[in-house]
């Protein structure tokens, strides 16, 4: 399967490595990465040279489009738009995120919906239309595009649904605002999402945890929030953990379809991370942590386990998180959320085997997660 990598200025750089990782290991798929201009230049800096430059895409059998927040400037680019036109007669094109806006202005699609802003309406728009006919998907995921692949030709899923989305489902998103006389946070979250963030509580070492989260979790995050740094950070640290809980309660709704239990291990140098996470609707915590300094980037460190503590408590989940190895203790908490999000993002995913299971779509033997 020839495949073309598309590359655009300030694209997503985690979109394109990692659709790139995925598909190099694909033996069917023969990627060939291709732009308009050479170099290219990601978002963040990453600096990448087209084996093809401003040729035309007809002879692709795969067209696949990463995103990014820039994808809605380049759509309104003439050159850019008329050039990926080219590829109008590839059997399978497949977007990541905003990047399916490149596909909708250069007219691959019939609906005629190039004015639209966001992904997410495309999203929806695109779900209520023919998808054989238009022989175009959007993935939430590089990762999920991936594991289409492998399962087969993407030819003959082309009407399946995506295993973050049903067909005709709303995005599994949440808008929370929590409010006391200490702090204030405001979060949206879309749990299947390509780990773009927006992240601002005040305190620089608890940012950066929440980063890893959206980032390794593939959750898009916006929070931000301000508290009474004047005392100190524990009730900033607690209530953003409270309230991102409470939003991915929010996010997954009834937790119909959901993989449920997933774990994960997080490496960082000399440092060992595990997470376990089940969202079964009933919270507990275990955090088996030892470290060897009171604080981390002023962070207290008996405050990492109150933040995974009060996350299970709103999300409703059964987690447990536990130190392997490690001397540094900056390490030792990158590593622990890292292990984290790995795990929530694969317990929320949608097993495609529950979509077609009927009454047996929740998974849990009892018929409920809220109860």
């Amino acid at each position: 399967m020839k495949t073309a990598l598309i590359a655009y200025d300030d694209m997503s750089a985690f979109d394109f490595t990692a659709l790139y990782a995925v598909f190099r290991e694909v033996p069917a798929a023969e990627i060939e990465i291709c732009g308009l201009t050479s170099p290219v230049t990601a978002a963040g800096g990453l600096s990448v040279l087209p084996g093809q430059t401003g040729q035309s895409l007809q002879a692709y059998d795969l067209l696949l489009v990463p995103g990014g927040d820039a994808a809605a400037h380049r759509a309104q680019d003439s050159e850019f738009t008329t050039w990926l036109r080219s590829a109008e007669g590839v059997p399978m094109k497949a977007a990541c995120g905003d990047g399916v806006l490149l596909l909708v202005s250069a007219g691959m699609l019939d609906q005629g919906l190039a004015g639209t802003q966001t992904g997410e309406e495309v999203l929806l728009l695109v779900n209520g239309s023919d998808p054989q006919a238009d022989r175009v998907l959007r993935f939430p995921s590089p990762r999920e595009l991936g594991r289409r692949l492998a399962r087969g030709p993407l030819e003959a899923q082309a009407a399946a649904p995506s295993t973050h989305h049903t067909s005709g489902s709303a995005p599994r998103s949440a808008r929370v605002e929590r409010q006391t006389s200490e702090t204030r946070v405001r979060i949206e979250l879309n749990l299947d999402g390509t780990g773009h963030h927006r992240i601002a509580t005040g305190v620089g070492f608890l940012d950066h945890m929440l980063t890893h989260v959206a980032v390794h979790g593939l959750f898009d995050l916006d929070l931000q929030a301000s508290g009474d740094l004047h005392i100190d950070v524990h009730h900033t640290v607690e209530d953003v953990a409270l309230a991102l809980g409470q939003a991915f309660n929010q996010a997954l709704g009834d937790r119909s379809g959901i993989t449920r239990m997933a774990h994960a291990c997080a490496p960082m140098d000399e440092t060992l991370a595990f997470a376990a996470v089940d969202l079964s609707g009933r919270p507990y915590a275990v955090i088996d942590a030892q470290w060897d300094t009171p604080a981390v980037g002023g962070i207290p460190t008996s405050l990492f386990a109150h933040f995974f503590e009060s996350f299970a408590v709103t999300a409703r989940c059964n987690l447990h998180a536990r130190l392997l190895a490690g001397r540094d203790d900056h390490h030792r908490a990158e590593a622990l959320f890292k292990a984290f999000a790995r795990a929530l993002d694969q317990a929320s995913c949608l097993d495609p085997r529950r979509s077609a299971a009927g009454g047996l779509a929740i998974p849990s033997t009892k018929g409920t997660l809220t109860a």
